[in-house]
């Protein structure tokens, strides 16, 4: 049971660092990932090699050994000349004070730990799996063969006979060598093959998004351009004389230039959401100026737009983007109301150390599955829209500290809730 122990014990020393080394290395996103960091590889297998010299494994009473071999093969292969070097110090140490070997033996016995893996080092990281395992392999081979040729040595200058026992045991610690090399081999060409996964997932997500991007700008341009480009040459064609049409066409023109300029600014947004100016605003004014601002619009679509704004919500954030903000969702709000006894309402006051703006209308509504949606880039309920208006609106709100919610049922209208936070000036608190 013992003996188990001290083998699990090691191969924790010996798996562990691969951990660490993935956390503070392969983990991250940066171009250089896949490149092996020389610095974290020996300290890695320094400490690795460190511990399994102190916790040997006891294979008999007074028989020591240790799977310091693995970390010192991991660290020149995959580390290079350096770090082999490093981790071979602790090696020579051991051999040399600590089993009290004459300093002939303890060269040999660095020869059969190093000489493999410095002479696979440089074509390492161009081998397969399958090879490296099969090199690994190699490498106990190597051990073992020089284990038994040391006790042999060893039984001829004591003139004796090698003991079954040590044979066994020789034979069966190489095995366990040879079998945790493979796991750890296997352990790291996964670690970073996983690495690799995912930096290629980034990069083909980033030009996902590019190209969908690219395609969804170039979309939604490309239809009210189309119009224009109709509308234009109905115009070249048409007479002097009919000047009502000709107007009727410019009309056209211009309400599609401009929403070519509305998705345009939409894209835009997306760009710039995250960079706000920061000043004390009155909202209260600012609500009641895209109110009036609004009313022509919503008479155009035949809505009402009532307001109960209380005086003095102050905020601290951008004026023109939180302008932006209300002038989108009081918009979509117009937008979903019938043209028949469409109602929108503003109401705004302070609940819990917020501003609370509610914009309700009397329209389709939404389902809750629609609601779900709602800021989903590319999401949208008209029929002309490429939804990132309210993505931009999500957004803004977000960079102020706020949050935004909407309550609706279909056929029974819908309800916006904007909550930010309420700016208290030092005065008011000391009167507080």
């Amino acid at each position: 049971m013992e003996l188990l122990k001290d083998i699990i014990l090691q191969i924790t020393f010996i798996i562990f660092p691969i951990f660490i080394y993935h956390l503070f290395w392969l983990s991250k996103t940066h171009v250089q990932v896949l490149e092996p960091n020389k610095i974290l590889i020996s300290c890695s297998t320094i400490l690795s090699s460190i511990l399994c010299i102190l916790y040997p494994i006891e294979l008999a009473e007074g028989i020591y050994v240790n799977l310091q071999g693995i970390p010192l093969f991991i660290s020149i292969v995959y580390g290079g000349f350096i770090p082999g070097l490093l981790t071979l110090m602790p090696t020579s140490i051991y051999h040399f004070f600590l089993l009290h070997l004459e300093w002939y033996s303890v060269i040999l016995c660095l020869i059969a730990y190093c000489t493999l893996p410095y002479l696979l080092r440089i074509k390492w990281q161009s081998f397969g799996l399958k090879r490296k395992q099969g090199w690994a392999i190699v490498y106990g081979a190597v051990l073992f063969g020089f284990s038994i040729c040391s006790l042999v040595v060893e039984s001829v200058f004591k003139n004796a006979i090698i003991p079954i026992k040590d044979l066994y045991m020789t034979n069966a610690f190489n095995l366990v060598l040879t079998m945790i090399l493979l796991v750890t081999i296997y352990l790291i060409e996964y670690t970073k093959e996983n690495a690799l996964i995912r930096m290629e997932l980034v990069k083909a997500e980033k030009m996902s998004m590019v190209s969908e991007l690219a395609a969804s700008v170039a979309h939604e341009v490309r239809n009210p351009l189309t119009v224009v480009r109709g509308f234009v040459q109905l115009i070249g064609n048409s007479t002097d004389n009919n000047i009502t049409e000709r107007k009727e066409y410019m009309n056209l023109v211009l309400a599609e230039l401009d929403r070519a300029q509305s998705i345009i600014s939409d894209y835009l947004g997306l760009a710039s959401q995250q960079y706000i100016t920061k000043e004390k605003i009155d909202l209260a004014e600012t609500l009641e100026e895209i109110k009036t601002l609004m009313t022509s619009y919503a008479n155009f679509k035949t809505v009402t737009i009532n307001g109960n704004i209380n005086k003095q919500l102050y905020v601290i954030g951008d004026h023109a983007k939180l302008k932006q903000v209300f002038i989108n969702i009081i918009k979509n709000a117009i937008e979903a109301v019938p043209n028949v006894d469409g109602k929108v309402s503003i109401q705004a006051y302070v609940s819990h150390e917020f501003v609370r703006i509610k914009i309700m209308d009397n329209g389709i509504g939404m389902s809750p599955e629609q609601i779900a949606r709602i800021g989903e880039p590319y999401f949208t309920l008209k029929e002309k829209g490429t939804g990132l208006g309210l993505t931009v609106t999500y957004s803004i709100i977000k960079n102020h500290g706020g949050s935004i919610r909407y309550k609706s049922e279909p056929n029974k209208g819908t309800i916006a809730i904007v909550s930010l936070p309420y700016y208290v000036s030092d005065n008011e608190q000391d009167a507080g």
